[in-house]
């Protein structure tokens, strides 16, 4: 009975327990059951019958009926603890559990306890968690490009400072060139790579943000085009790095940047050159013109468009040419004759000749025209098949250089003129005075036989000094070296001079002078020794050149606040062109043996230049040749009441010397000294001679000469020199030192002057001037 009680109480137990976990049952969420030994169930919860539509046909059934993969249940037998196992069951995969329930006292299973979970959609995901994970262990593996996924090491301060890679994919190796890298640092496999790839990616692991770069990696000798990810979590240390080789792409670049560079630069410098070459071609004070294959002109430079002129046409053709105006000047026999339009340089070298080398006259396009004497040259343009496909011409303006080679001409043949003119000259003055001389010393000559060949040399004399004279003058006025002693004169007075200059070779060849000049005063403001010398100029001009007993005018009259003085001949006339270049230096009509009228060709020269500096002009007419000609000044006139006349003294009578005077010649030209010395006796002075300036030095210091005449260019000892060392002799202090040389320009006179000198002739010494300066020192 006892035993029945502990039965059923422990049945009654049971119940309660089973209640109890029948309530548990049916509020957790996996499907549960209770099966009894028989594989029967005896409890399914409702978990179990949201699993299966059949679960209200499940209690009562068997397992083994209910899930065909009973074999496993079986095999459950012989595990003593909790079995574990997983079936599929209409299409829904389910995890199931069971738990034996054993007797307490013989250690039979009385029951099993099951629960199954619904892991369909987990084995879904791990499904396609492993498919994915296939894919990209399959990309992983066959990408082209390096993968690589790295741990970042930090050091104490939590700074980036090495990273280890963890994993990389086959074309590692082939993109970096690293070896067996996994497990190792990158300072391990490149110890020099930069520390920039660290901080990139230490960057990326801190902050999540992944980043695309391209950068050269030295140490490794390569450049990469890499994106870098942070993986995981957010304190995750590991970083994901796609990466492609990208050397020899960027070499490649490099090569392109570079050949562009190049291809810029040398675009550049073609345009740099254009400029230069346009800037020379503008510069260049040639004409340059460069025409196409048909003669169309492509480029015309500014020397080109100064020769032709603005509105030249721009030919399109070679038959445009003819628009061209051009003459031969050449000097050959075609000089002078038009140029056809196949003649022109270009024509020319466009069909094949080579070397031209043309001198043209041409005619501008300009507003009037102007002629030029241009020199052509030139050269083909030329393909790379040796076509002739342009020409190049350069046209240099020669007018210039022609008109300058023609004056050197004429003044080569003047210089022959004046060559043969002075030596004509000088020879018909020493003529009469060498035959003088000769005269003298046949015999013992008659006082009027002296007088007269006395009267003939200095006359010679005198013309050779006006020679001498007129030379130095028209020197010295072109270069600007001749100063005006300027005074208000009567223009009737110079007149008068300068016929009383001249009257005598007018007397001599027989013309008859008419002179007319108004009744009152005319005033002019002038040089009045240079004003006759213009006048007397003219007159001996018209004398030269009127045949004996012709006839010579000359007038004076005020017009329109001018002086106008005419000279008028009935001579030989002028032919235009030496009317155009008679005040030329020296131009003269052109002369034959049997007509020499004498002179250098100087004296209309001076004329126009001694005019110029008086502020008035000068001009020339004749109706040609035989015609006679007429000269015409113009000064400016001053009116009466303007300034005062210049006041001309009469010539002092000379005064005789009250002491005769101790006069030492020094020249080294033997003949000069002794006839100085000869004269200065003659005139009543003591006289000495030495033709050496240091003789000279010694024998004034012992005589003390009055007066020492002394000459300039010696050889031993110039005259210069010889004054100042007289000048320091004690004994000579008192001494008057006189220059005589052969030296007549300013510069030398001055030169004496410092040197000491108190007086300065010049050869041949005018005696007069000489006679008058001893009797002032002999009355002084």
């Amino acid at each position: 009975m006892a035993r029945e009680r502990d039965v059923h109480s422990t049945n009654d137990s049971l119940k309660d327990k089973a209640g109890d976990a029948t309530t548990i049952l049916e509020s957790i969420t996996d499907a549960s059951c209770f099966v009894d030994k028989n594989w029967e169930f005896t409890y399914v919860n409702r978990q179990a019958k949201a699993y299966h539509k059949a679960a209200s046909e499940q209690v009562g059934t068997t397992v083994i009926s209910y899930y065909p993969d009973h074999d496993r249940w079986y095999e459950a037998h012989a595990y003593p603890a909790t079995v574990g196992i997983s079936i599929y069951f209409r299409n829904v995969t389910e995890r199931v559990r069971a738990e034996p329930y054993r007797d307490s006292q013989t250690g039979e299973i009385r029951r099993w306890f099951g629960t199954s979970t619904d892991v369909h959609d987990l084995k879904v995901a791990e499904s396609a968690l492993k498919k994915s994970e296939e894919k990209y262990r399959s990309l992983f593996e066959s990408i082209d490009e390096g993968f690589c996924v790295i741990e970042m090491l930090y050091d104490q301060d939590e700074q980036a400072c090495d990273y280890r890679f963890c994993e990389v994919n086959p074309m590692f190796e082939q993109q970096t060139g690293l070896r067996n890298s996994i497990g190792k640092t990158i300072r391990e496999l490149a110890p020099l790579h930069e520390t920039h790839w660290i901080e990139i990616y230490g960057k990326v692991a801190k902050t999540g943000e992944p980043v695309r770069f391209k950068s050269e990696a030295k140490a490794l000798d390569r450049w990469f085009d890499v994106y870098a990810f942070r993986l995981d979590a957010a304190d995750s240390k590991q970083v994901g790095v796609l990466f492609k080789d990208i050397s020899e792409q960027r070499r490649a670049d490099e090569e392109l940047l570079h050949s562009r560079h190049q291809a810029l630069a040398a675009a550049r410098e073609a345009e740099a050159e254009r400029h230069r070459l346009n800037a020379v071609l503008e510069a260049v004070p040639v004409g340059i013109v460069v025409s196409d294959a048909s003669g169309a002109i492509r480029l015309a430079n500014a020397s080109n468009r100064r020769l032709w002129g603005e509105r030249h046409p721009i030919s399109e053709h070679i038959e445009d040419f003819s628009a061209w105006k051009g003459w031969w000047a050449d000097g050959s026999a075609r000089t002078g004759l038009p140029l056809q339009p196949s003649e022109w340089t270009t024509a020319r070298i466009l069909r094949g000749e080579e070397a031209l080398e043309d001198i043209i006259e041409i005619e501008s396009f300009d507003a009037p025209p102007v002629r030029r004497i241009v020199f052509n040259t030139g050269a083909p343009i030329k393909d790379d098949d040796g076509r002739v496909v342009g020409a190049v011409v350069a046209q240099m303006d020669i007018t210039n250089r022609v008109r300058a080679e023609e004056a050197l001409r004429q003044a080569d043949r003047r210089n022959d003129e004046f060559r043969a003119m002075l030596a004509h000259e000088l020879r018909n003055l020493l003529a009469p005075i060498s035959t003088a001389a000769d005269l003298l010393t046949l015999s013992q000559p008659s006082a009027e036989r002296l007088k007269q060949t006395s009267a003939t040399i200095s006359r010679q004399v005198a013309h050779m000094i006006g020679l001498v004279d007129d030379l130095v003058d028209v020197s010295r006025v072109t270069r600007g070296l001749v100063s005006l002693e300027k005074a208000k004169l009567d223009a009737k007075h110079i007149v008068s001079d300068a016929v009383e200059q001249v009257r005598p070779l007018i007397e001599s060849r027989r013309h008859r002078l008419t002179v007319r000049t108004p009744p009152e005063s005319t005033f002019v403001l002038g040089d009045k020794k240079r004003l006759v010398q213009v006048m007397s100029n003219l007159l001996n001009n018209a004398a030269k050149y009127t045949p004996a007993g012709g006839d010579i005018v000359l007038n004076m009259d005020v017009y329109d606040d001018q002086v106008w003085i005419s000279v008028t001949d009935n001579g030989i006339g002028m032919s235009p062109d030496v009317k155009e270049r008679a005040f030329e230096l020296f131009a003269q009509a052109e002369r034959t043996p049997d007509r020499a009228q004498g002179g250098l060709g100087i004296g209309l020269a001076l004329v126009k230049s001694l005019i110029d500096l008086h502020g008035g002009s000068v001009t020339a007419h004749s109706e040609g040749m035989g015609t006679g000609s007429t000269f015409t000044v113009r000064l400016p006139h001053l009116d009466e009441g303007t300034g005062s006349a210049a006041i001309e003294q009469p010539a002092q009578p000379e005064a005789t010397p009250r002491r005769v005077l101790k006069v030492m010649v020094v020249d080294d030209n033997a003949d000069a000294a002794d006839m100085l010395a000869m004269f200065v006796e003659a005139v009543g002075h003591q006289a000495c001679v030495e033709h050496s300036a240091h003789k000279a030095l010694e024998r004034a210091r012992m005589e003390n000469p009055d007066v020492c005449l002394l000459d300039i260019g010696m050889p031993d000892m110039d005259g210069n020199e010889l004054a100042r060392r007289l000048r320091i002799q004690p004994e000579n202090v008192g001494t008057i030192l006189v220059a005589v040389t052969g030296y007549g320009q300013d510069r030398h006179q001055h030169s004496s002057q410092g040197a000491g000198f108190d007086h300065y002739f010049v050869k041949p010494v005018d005696i007069a001037k000489l006679v008058s300066l001893l009797n002032d020192i002999g009355n002084a």
